[in-house]
């Protein structure tokens, strides 16, 4: 059963039963509200996010206030039904800058196992030479291998190389779920 409200230009889903796909029981394990926006032009089609997420694209945005490891994380992440983000065009990076506190750093869902500039995202997508937003001489250090966003004062938003076992805070990205 669905239960629908209107809440500030979306609605409001309140879902009493699991009889959804497999992604939406999970989903709904962690978050109780989701919020609705129509997003079909000729056929509704509704693309929804949890209530405390941000939408954009097709993918909704959790950051994280909490600061872990890189691993713990992504398991943070996982738990909720997402991983770390996936940045895959300048707009999405700009969405996700507007977001954040210039006084943190933020953990990407972006590696380097081995350490030699074999950077990888967390969900398989390739990583693209034309998309990338490291800071000027980063990455620099082959131990550091996770990737993070951060501000520097001279510089704005950029990507850089830091230690894995450093604690940061983290976003977090899943797919719009689409009813």
């Amino acid at each position: 059963m669905i239960q629908e409200r209107q809440a500030q230009g979306g609605v409001t889903y309140h879902f009493s039963s699991n009889k959804y796909d497999k992604r939406l029981s999970v989903l709904l394990t962690y978050h109780s509200n989701l919020i609705c926006f129509s997003e079909g032009t000729t056929v509704t089609v509704w693309g929804c996010c949890p209530s405390t997420w941000k939408p954009f694209g097709s993918s909704c945005y959790l950051i994280s206030t909490e600061q872990h490891f890189w691993a713990k994380s992504e398991e943070k992440c996982a738990e909720m039904g997402a991983h770390l983000v996936v940045i895959n065009t300048e707009a999405e990076q700009n969405f996700i800058i507007q977001q954040l506190n210039e006084t943190f750093s933020y953990f990407l869902g972006l590696s380097d196992p081995q350490g030699n500039n074999n950077w990888q995202w967390i969900d398989h997508t390739p990583f693209e030479k034309n998309i990338r937003f490291w800071h000027q001489n980063e990455p620099n250090f082959s131990a550091e291998q996770c990737a993070t966003i951060v501000f520097w004062e001279s510089r704005g938003w950029g990507w850089n190389d830091v230690f894995c076992d450093s604690k940061r805070n983290s976003i977090c990205e899943m797919k719009k779920i689409y009813l």
